[in-house]
C-alpha cells in the first residue's frame, strides 16, 4: 500500500501530542496554588485592624478628655466649697466688729481696746485652723528668706544683724511663706567703730 493510500485511510483530525513524564518525578514541577488573591486579602486585614485601632484610640481620647473635664470641675467645686467654709467661719468675727463699732461711744477706751484685741485673736484663731501662721521675728537674726529689711537701725539693745523692730509681721500658710515680715535691722553704731556687720543688709538693697 502506497503512502498516498494510507493518508486517505487515516481520519482527518488534529495530531495528538504525547508528553512523556519521568517516572522518578524529578522532572515534574509541583502543583502551585493560585496566590494572586492573597496580597489583596492581607491588605484588607491590615485595613480592618487599622480601623479598629483608630476607633480604640478615639474612644480612649474621648474618655481622657471627659476625665480631665471632670477633675477640673471637682477642683473648682472644692475651691468654692473651701472659700464658702472660710467665709462662714469669719462671719462671727465680722459680727463682733460690728457690735464693737456700735457701742464705741458707750465704751471706755480701755474696754474698747480689749474688745478689739479679743476680736483680733478670734480672727487669728479662725485663720490658724485653716493653716495660717503668724510670726514676729523681733530680736531674732535677720533672715532674707523670711524678712524684708526696710531700714537699718543703730540700736544698742540688739546685736548687729538682728531684727530691731517689726513694722508688719510675717505669715506662713501651710508651711510656705505667704508674706515676709517687714523689719528694721540693727547695725553697729558709728561710735563703736565697728562698721556694718556682714550679715546686716544694705539700706539701699531693700528686700532680699
Amino acid at each position: 500500500m502506497d503512502e498516498e493510500r494510507m493518508e486517505e485511510m487515516l481520519p482527518d483530525e488534529d495530531v495528538t501530542e504525547i508528553e512523556f513524564v519521568d517516572i522518578d518525578g524529578d522532572a515534574v514541577a509541583p502543583a502551585v496554588e493560585d496566590t494572586e488573591d492573597q496580597p489583596v486579602d492581607n491588605i484588607s486585614l491590615l485595613e480592618d485592624e487599622l480601623a479598629h485601632m483608630k476607633e480604640l484610640y478615639l474612644r480612649k481620647l474621648a474618655e481622657f478628655d471627659n476625665f480631665r473635664k471632670r477633675v477640673e470641675r471637682e477642683k473648682l467645686e472644692m475651691r468654692k466649697t473651701a472659700g464658702e467654709d472660710l467665709v462662714q467661719d469669719l462671719l462671727p468675727v465680722l459680727d463682733n466688729f460690728e457690735r464693737a463699732l456700735e457701742h464705741f461711744s458707750e465704751t471706755a477706751p480701755e474696754s474698747f481696746k480689749q474688745g478689739v484685741e479679743m476680736i483680733s485673736k478670734q480672727l487669728l484663731d479662725v485663720l490658724g485652723r485653716r493653716g495660717l501662721e503668724r510670726f514676729d521675728p523681733t530680736g531674732q537674726p535677720f533672715e532674707p528668706e523670711f524678712h524684708e529689711a526696710i531700714q537699718r537701725v543703730e540700736d544698742s539693745e540688739h546685736l548687729p544683724g538682728r531684727v530691731a523692730w517689726v513694722l508688719s509681721p510675717g505669715y506662713l500658710y501651710g508651711g510656705r511663706l505667704l508674706r515676709p515680715a517687714m523689719v528694721g535691722v540693727s547695725v553697729a553704731t558709728e561710735k563703736d567703730g565697728e562698721g556694718k556687720p556682714e550679715d546686716a543688709p544694705d539700706e539701699e538693697d531693700g528686700a532680699q
